[in-house]
């Protein structure tokens, strides 16, 4: 090795100053070529280690998930079972015209249910919410304190989910005769979600047992499994009892009317 490197370094000496700028050259590349290309490679093995790390995760996390598969599945299906219950008390009405005409029926009945006459009703421009729509009806109401808040009860506790954003009570022009209550006139306005466009988002009901068994076919097959299968279009939607109304929510019992 000595005799080899003396040899190297005689032959060297003994070229020309041409030959040994470009033995130079040649050695300085070679070493920029190792220096580089070696962190190259170890950056390049460091990457692939990485991916095939992260492959491996991910075939973990949907191993885990298609465990889970069963249960995922049946947490969805009754949340929309539960969405689908909601939007059986929401508004009536495919359309913001029919929901607000089925909204002012529901009040109508109800007034005449508590002995509260309606003098006027207003239907207001619907709105967006999402991808829901909301109409709103605005009345001007009279009748006793007391009956009121009956309304008011039977309305907030009722078998739709309707919201009174905007309420206004007074006395004016109620004269009060003898010992019987004064009147009240109120102005409320009454919003609720049309229900038409809360089914739309639900999509169609699963048949019981139909997305397992699907599921299992594709799975035997080596198909992706399928979504759920609709229901078809004569399935009865699930029927709720409507809530009670308690006596006196508003707690108006005891309330005596002032002297006039």
């Amino acid at each position: 090795m000595r005799d080899l490197l003396a040899n190297l370094l005689a032959r060297f000496r003994a070229a020309s100053r041409q030959e040994r700028l470009y033995v130079v050259l040649g050695v300085v590349g070679v070493l920029v070529l190792l220096r580089f290309g070696i962190g190259w490679l170890v950056e390049y093995r460091r990457d692939v280690k990485e991916d095939i790390q992260l492959t491996a995760d991910r075939l973990a996390n949907a191993r885990r998930t298609v465990t889970r598969a069963s249960d995922v599945e049946k947490q969805l299906t009754a949340l929309k079972q539960r969405f689908r219950d909601t939007a059986q008390h929401l508004v009536p009405g495919d359309t913001p015209t029919l929901a607000a005409a089925s909204l002012q029926e529901r009040i109508s009945s109800l007034a005449a249910e508590k002995s509260v006459s309606l003098q006027t009703t207003q239907v207001m421009r619907d709105e967006a919410m999402g991808p829901f729509r909301r109409v709103s009806l605005r009345i001007t109401a009279n009748g006793e304190l007391r009956h009121l808040a009956d309304f008011l009860a039977g309305l907030e506790f009722g078998d739709l989910r309707v919201s009174i954003p905007f309420i206004e009570l007074s006395r004016r022009g109620a004269a009060r005769r003898d010992n019987a209550p004064r009147a009240v006139s109120a102005t409320i306005e009454v919003a609720g979600v049309v229900q038409g466009t809360a089914l739309a988002q639900a999509g169609p009901a699963a048949a019981p047992g139909a997305t397992h068994a699907a599921a299992a076919a594709a799975a035997d097959s080596g198909g992706p499994a399928p979504g759920p299968a609709p229901a078809g279009p004569g399935a009865p939607a699930p029927a709720d009892e409507p809530m009670e109304v308690p006596p006196d929510a508003l707690g108006t019992g005891n309330l005596a009317s002032p002297p006039s």
